[in-house]
């Protein structure tokens, strides 16, 4: 997987009218789903939640959801949803590539609008990607303004291109502001594990890091005991140590699922891969207020993130976007 992918989908957005269309036109309303693997606690999962619940309440939709669906059922909750005449389903296929693929297949009157790091498959299941790489080179720069060690870290999930994204622009913006900082991350081999996720934490802040990106839940709360400074992933997690969380990388779907259920109200929707709507320029990005840390950031350091920000929506400077392994200093 290279940084190339990224340019396929973003020219696929370009190219939806050429993609075969089975997907019916649903103008009165639509019957929504919801389908994830993980609990709706986790960050990712709980913006798209929260994405769908305001979409349905905006438009009038039907929306019902399920959570901590494990990858052996996912074939037979999404047929029985498809049989039960639901128009739309939304959801994370990272662990169900296979599974959610054969099912749209089989139900191509259906649209799927999925979590994915493969491309779209024609005529009925749409992808995005979770990134979030320009906001996390934002989050660095503050991170490298913050820490006092010079040390900086980060616990994450799992090695996936995405997330190797956001760490690896989370580390390039730490150079920004603290060119001399050394950078450590530790994957805890699991998307939903707080406990193992705070053993991290905990064990960074034995070797002298003092800012850690949360990739996972557990981060905050270790950070808290031990007087660590937190950047937030995903939602505003400012709520869990407000004394702690100095911003977040936030990502919010409801663009992008705003633009696949208008697509599928107009009889529009095809395969597409939505990730080029994932950044700043969009609203699906953005940094969360610094709350209780803004007059601990420099001014001259908010002057050249409002900078970066613009030149980046502008697209005069282009965040880097590299997909491999994140390694430690």
């Amino acid at each position: 997987m290279t940084s190339t992918r990224r340019d396929i989908l973003k020219g696929s957005l370009a190219i939806a009218a050429l993609s075969t269309m089975a997907v019916p036109a649903y103008a009165k309303s639509l019957r929504i789903r919801g389908i994830f693997e993980t609990p709706v606690e986790e960050p990712f999962v709980k913006q798209m939640h929260l994405a769908l619940v305001r979409l349905a309440k905006e438009r009038g939709y039907e929306y019902q959801s399920s959570d901590s669906v494990k990858a052996s059922d996912f074939s037979r909750v999404l047929a029985q949803w498809c049989e039960d005449g639901v128009n739309m389903i939304f959801g994370d296929a990272y662990g169900t590539e296979k599974i959610s693929r054969r099912v749209a297949r089989d139900y191509p009157e259906v649209a799927f609008v999925m979590s994915s790091s493969i491309e779209p498959t024609t005529p009925n299941f749409a992808t995005f990607y979770g990134q979030i790489n320009e906001p996390a080179y934002l989050a660095g720069m503050i991170a490298g303004t913050l820490t006092r060690s010079g040390k900086i870290g980060a616990v994450s999930a799992v090695s996936l291109p995405t997330t190797n994204a956001l760490l690896n622009a989370f580390r390039a913006g730490t150079k920004v502001s603290a060119p001399d900082s050394q950078f450590k991350v530790a994957l805890i081999g699991s998307f939903f594990d707080p406990p193992r996720a705070k053993e991290a934490t905990i064990a960074m802040a034995e070797q002298g890091i003092d800012v850690v990106y949360a990739e996972r839940l557990g981060v905050i709360e270790a950070a808290a005991e031990r007087n660590m400074i937190a950047i937030g992933n995903v939602t505003d997690q400012a709520s869990i140590a407000p004394e702690v969380v100095a911003t977040s990388v936030v990502w919010d779907p409801y663009p992008i699922f705003k633009a696949a259920a208008d697509a599928a109200q107009a009889g529009t929707f095809s395969a597409v891969g939505y990730s080029g709507m994932e950044n700043l320029a969009n609203g699906v990005n953005y940094l969360a207020p610094f709350g209780a840390f803004d007059d601990r950031i420099p001014a001259d350091v908010k002057a050249l993130i409002n900078e970066k920000s613009a030149a980046i929506v502008a697209g005069t400077f282009v965040v880097p976007y590299d997909e491999s392994d994140p390694k430690s200093d």
